[in-house]
């Protein structure tokens, strides 16, 4: 850009130097025609003496031959000048000129120079008289001024330039260390989630790309450090729920194994003690399977269009006797039989959780009522029971693996801790949803939602 710049001002400078000499060199030769025809030679060296002087310039005039009639420095008199713009005038060009190097004998038989370090120039413009050729004026000017203007520009230019560079790299420095600070955080975020620090978080400033990119980090550091911790969670009460029934049977072999006399009776407790472990132990590495099969993506559904009051009065009924020997009302309310698209035996498993759950849970004399309704797409299933319910601060983590309620909800109920999280997978792969809402000692209610089937060819559904 500096080059450019000083080639456009040098262009520029030159450029009204030649307007200008041209203009000096048109006007002078209109007034040196007459001297020169009518050989008034003295009159005609005090004009090219004085516009030397005024102009500090040297003024010649030629024949049509070419040879010097008057020189304003009077060295040059009756010498021919064997310059190209000389000869170019004499070949019938009206001017010419062009850029010659000074010497120390202030000669003009000097080859031309193309470059930029120019000292002198040459303009050379036709006389004449009545149309014809009488002779050729030559102007010579030192082009000094030009070139130290020119180089003061340059300089001054080149000052500025250098400035701007220097304050262009500084800044760049900033930006890119500005940039540069948040992809370091994150670069130093990867590698400690790489060492295994999931809480790891980055700084977020502003609202840009770079921003939004540590917000996605936050996020994903987030969602790994819940992971790890259920992961490790899940270990942990896997290796509870499988170490407690081992301790259990263990116990109970040991001291068969170790008592002297036992009766039958005893032994026979002892032994109905020990396979009740094992059926819980049995329940436990079942439902394990099962979550791994969910998780690995493993597990297929056996979809097919079924009907979903038939399916849940299916499972109230065989829930019926238990309701009753537990002293609890149960009763089913659904006159909308719409189908979905779902596998029989996991639609069953999750209902028949459910209301089982909501059996024991509820005080002999309560009720558990179960409700079916349709709204638009969607299937409602109510579980709805008056039993104990679920502290609020449960709630949230009802259906986490191996969750319980500490009140009244302990091993002694049954089940392995891992049902409700079953559930709710299985509603998922339905691609449905499901939520609980509860108040303690007052009852809870689970919500299954199931999207209805529409049949390919648009007929209506049951």
């Amino acid at each position: 850009m500096t080059v450019s710049v000083i080639q456009l001002v040098g262009e520029y400078l030159f450029n009204q130097r030649v307007r200008e000499e041209e203009r000096v060199t048109e006007e002078l030769a209109g007034h040196i025609s007459p001297l020169l025809t009518s050989y008034k030679t003295d009159d005609m060296y005090a004009l090219l003496r004085a516009t030397g002087e005024e102009y500090n310039a040297r003024v010649l005039v030629l024949n049509a031959y070419g040879v010097v009639q008057a020189d304003s420095k009077s060295i040059l008199n009756g010498h021919v000048l064997p310059l190209e713009e000389v000869k170019s005038v004499l070949g019938g060009l009206i001017s010419d000129y062009g850029y010659y190097q000074a010497s120390p004998s202030d000669s003009f038989l000097m080859e031309k120079d193309t470059h930029a370090g120019a000292m002198t120039g040459i303009y050379a413009r036709s006389i004449m008289d009545d149309g014809a050729l009488v002779g050729v004026l030559v102007y010579a000017s030192t082009e000094h001024d030009i070139y130290d203007g020119l180089i003061q520009v340059t300089r001054q230019i080149a000052y500025v330039m250098l400035a701007v560079s220097a304050f262009v790299c500084l800044l760049s420095i900033v930006i890119v260390r500005l940039f540069m600070r948040p992809v370091n955080e994150l670069q130093s975020g990867i590698a400690q989630i790489s060492k295994g620090d999931f809480s790891y978080r980055v700084r977020v400033r502003g609202k840009d790309e770079l921003s939004d990119l540590a917000r996605a980090f936050n996020s994903m550091s987030t969602r790994i450090e819940t992971l790890d911790r259920s992961r490790n969670q899940f270990v942990s009460n896997a290796s509870h729920e499988l170490k407690t029934p081992l301790s259990t049977m263990k116990i109970l072999l040991q001291t068969v194994l170790y008592q002297d006399s036992f009766d039958t009776d005893m032994t026979k407790e002892f032994l109905g003690d020990i396979d009740k472990e094992i059926d819980r132990l049995s329940y436990v590495v079942s439902d394990l399977l099962t979550l791994v099969s969910i998780d690995s993506g493993k597990m297929r559904l056996n979809a097919a269009p079924l009907l979903i009051r038939d399916l849940v009065q299916e499972n109230v009924k065989r829930l019926s006797p238990l309701a009753r020997e537990r002293g609890i009302e149960l009763e089913f309310a659904g006159r909308e039989n719409a189908e979905v698209m779902g596998d029989t035996m996991k639609l069953n498993q999750v209902f028949y959780n459910l209301i089982d759950n909501a059996i024991k849970y509820t005080p002999r004399g309560g009720s558990v009522r179960v409700d079916l309704t349709r709204q638009g797409k969607t299937v409602f299933t109510r579980i709805i029971d008056n039993g104990i319910g679920i502290p609020k601060e449960d709630v949230l983590h009802i259906f986490d693996r191996f969750y319980r309620v500490d009140k009244a909800r302990s091993r002694e109920t049954g089940g392995t801790g891992l049902g409700l999280s079953i559930v709710k997978q299985i509603v998922l792969l339905h691609s449905g949803d499901i939520s609980v809402s509860s108040v303690e000692n007052e009852g809870t209610t689970f919500v299954v939602e199931l999207p209805v089937y529409i049949k390919p060819n648009g007929g209506k559904n049951a």
